[in-house]
């Protein structure tokens, strides 16, 4: 099979074993073994979810799990190189950054509860629904600008060039369907700021909401956060109850335009959005939203800091992420 036939197949069935695997194989011819490695992975849920796997493919599943286990111990010394040479040894940071490793490496068992982050889990950090706007000394300052953020959301939404589905296809990456949203514009974005890197075109149209986050404690690890966006959520529209990446960081809406029938739900407690008023909530929580009016719902949304974590821990947990970075990019 060659690639373009296994890309051709995994368009119709993304968890297509023999497709999974035949792009995996090109992959690594192609010396993207990071690459290789997700459709590898993704080939071994697969097989897992099915039982029963076919003869034919048994042996190429073998293959798979054995490089997917050697690149599992090339990704830890990676980390624990990078780790050691930017003075984050297990001696030098504090014992819940450290558990929060042993955890990542599998050496630990995390005591999880409500919150479940699809990357990284953060030990010892209380697991709370929602924080109250009152908490946060430099949100009152936002809310009140809130007037001029929303007169440059309506010039975006007058032609809605630079809006893109929220949910997109990754390059050379298996494709999650995310319960039918991929290329939804239901679900769609105004991206000033995507994985800690600005968008200049974009960001330039909205002087004001830029000039507004200044003072925000955003969550800062290049190539990974803070996402600065306006979250636009269709008429009708629904996004499934998910969880984010870590638990480092707090998720915040400052809702702009917000019909009646809109609501978020974040593990079992359900809140409305009210214009001007901010939301700020821990997303490695289940959280659902929905839009049932018959208008557009716009949030400006952003990400910061949990306010439980230390500098020096902040900057342990950035320094990780540039860690996974560089090993991601190479």
């Amino acid at each position: 099979m060659t690639e373009e036939e296994a890309d051709a197949l995994l368009a119709r069935a993304p968890a297509d074993l023999a497709g999974l695997i035949a792009k995996g194989d090109w992959r690594l011819v192609a010396g993207d073994e990071r690459s290789a490695t997700t459709f590898y992975t993704a080939a071994l849920r697969a097989a897992e979810r099915i039982g029963a796997v076919p003869p034919a493919l048994a042996e190429d599943l073998r293959r798979a799990r054995t490089r997917v286990a050697k690149a599992g111990g090339n990704y830890r010394a990676h980390l624990e190189e990078w780790l050691a040479a930017a003075g984050l040894a297990p001696e030098q940071v504090s014992d819940r950054f450290r558990r929060s490793i042993e955890i990542l490496f599998g050496e630990r068992q995390a005591t999880l509860t409500k919150q479940r982050p699809s990357v990284f889990y953060f030990d010892g950090l209380p697991q709370r629904e929602f924080y109250e706007r009152e908490s946060f000394a430099w949100l009152a300052g936002l809310e009140a600008l809130t007037g001029a953020i929303r007169e440059e959301l309506v010039a975006v939404l007058a032609d809605e060039q630079g809006v893109t589905p929220y949910v997109r296809p990754e390059p050379n990456r298996p494709h999650h369907d995310f319960h039918g949203l991929l290329n939804d514009p239901r679900w769609s974005a105004f991206y000033l700021i995507e994985d800690g890197e600005p968008h200049p075109t974009n960001a330039a149209r909205c002087p004001r909401t830029m000039d507004a986050l200044a003072e925000v404690p955003l969550c800062r690890m290049p190539g990974w956060t803070p996402s600065v966006h306006f979250s636009l959520l269709r008429p009708g529209a629904r996004i499934p109850p998910h969880t984010g990446m870590l638990n480092t960081r707090l998720i915040c809406h400052l809702p702009l335009i917000v019909p009646p029938g809109c609501g978020l739900r974040v593990g079992a407690e359900t809140r409305s959005w009210e214009e001007g008023k901010a939301l700020i909530f821990d997303d490695s929580i289940e959280h659902a939203a929905w839009n049932d009016s018959d208008r557009l719902r716009v949030i400006l949304l952003f990400d910061i800091w949990r306010p439980e974590l230390i500098e020096a821990e902040r900057a342990a947990v950035a320094a990780m992420f540039a860690a996974i970075d560089a090993y991601r990019s190479a």
